[in-house]
């Protein structure tokens, strides 16, 4: 139930109500106690409460009330004013508005990933590093009064630093990678869940291939992945990464490092499939991962035990998962992204 403001202004006339049915049966019960009659103490009774009035000049009555007036006396009575009720449910407001908290943090540091203005940005904060545990997950940073970004995790749990993949654009971003080694920023604490590899990560049951689609400062966090060793031993492993050319795919003086050490599955040659959208050095029609990336689906390969992450921008996820689910078969469930 979510509580206004606007319901504050009903409290005066809530009490206004109570206390004038309480006036009109205290003026009942005046006017029953002036007759003659005799009145019984059964259920229905009244009650005496030890008020007395004067009626004219003529003689003192005892004001009875009837037992039920008791309640919305009561009622009446302890009904908080309108002034009073107005601030919690105003505080309620306020803290339903409220955003996350930014504790401060320090710059580690900023090297160049890849052209086009890709950087990796470490980040000392304890408090946000210890809860991160789970590729995929992120955190707001800011700088001054800037609006703040999201960016996700591009280190693997446990390091001593949090690594960020970030492009210099407009906003927090450009001024993030503009700043220096021990430059104060803030974040938040760690958001989001990260991927849910735990839909998909029985190697036996889930061995119809694992194909993996990024694009941009996307592959931070696929890195993430990589580097915790979730796709070691996995069968039918390909990664489409899509960027402008080979000058901006970051990290690739860490593929043959990835291969060697068993992280890139068990496939016999890397399985990275660069996907390039403007080739310089040949003149060739532009090129999307959503375009391009075709999983094979033959006979030998049943789609219900394949899985998928996509991480990118959100009409390349949108994109990818209505070809996957709609053109390919694969169940939604073992479609894995962090948001």
């Amino acid at each position: 139930v979510q509580l206004t403001t606007s319901a504050a202004p009903m409290l005066p006339r809530a009490r206004f109500v109570t206390l004038f049915a309480v006036a009109t049966l205290a003026l009942a019960s005046i006017v029953l106690a002036a007759l003659p009659t005799h009145v019984s103490r059964g259920p229905g009774s009244f009650v005496g409460v030890g008020v007395s009035l004067r009626l004219g000049t003529v003689m003192r009555h005892p004001v009875r009330l009837h037992q039920a007036m008791v309640p919305l006396l009561r009622k009446s009575i302890d009904m908080p004013s309108s002034s009073s009720s107005r601030y919690p449910l105003t505080r309620v407001r306020a803290e339903e508005k409220k955003g996350p908290e930014f504790h401060k943090a320090k710059v580690a540091s900023i090297e160049e990933a890849a052209a086009g203005g890709v950087y990796t940005v470490k980040v000392d904060s304890p408090t946000t590093l210890s809860q991160y545990t789970t590729p995929g997950q992120f955190s707001q940073i800011k700088v001054g009064d800037i609006k703040p970004g999201f960016f996700a995790m591009a280190n693997k749990p446990g390091e001593d630093s949090l690594e960020f993949l970030i492009k210099k654009v407009d906003g927090a971003a450009g001024t993030i990678v503009g700043l220096k080694s021990g430059d104060e920023l803030e974040i938040t604490d760690v958001m989001g869940k990260g991927f849910p590899w735990d839909n998909v990560k029985d190697n036996d049951k889930y061995n119809g291939g694992t194909y993996v689609f990024a694009t941009g400062t996307g592959f931070g966090p696929i890195k993430a992945m990589i580097e915790e060793g979730l796709f070691k031993g996995r069968k039918g492993l390909k990664i489409y990464y899509g960027a402008r050319n080979e000058e901006h795919v970051p990290f690739r003086q860490k593929f043959d490092e990835w291969f060697k050490e068993g992280l890139l599955g068990n496939s016999e040659e890397i399985p990275i499939v660069p996907v390039y959208s403007c080739d310089g050095t040949e003149k060739k029609e532009k090129q999307y991962v959503q375009d391009v990336a075709v999983v094979d689906t033959g006979d030998h390969i049943d789609p219900k035990t394949a899985s998928a992450i996509i991480c990118g921008h959100f009409d390349m996820t949108n994109t990818m998962k209505e070809k996957l689910v709609g053109e390919l078969g694969f169940p939604p469930e073992n479609i894995l992204t962090n948001f």
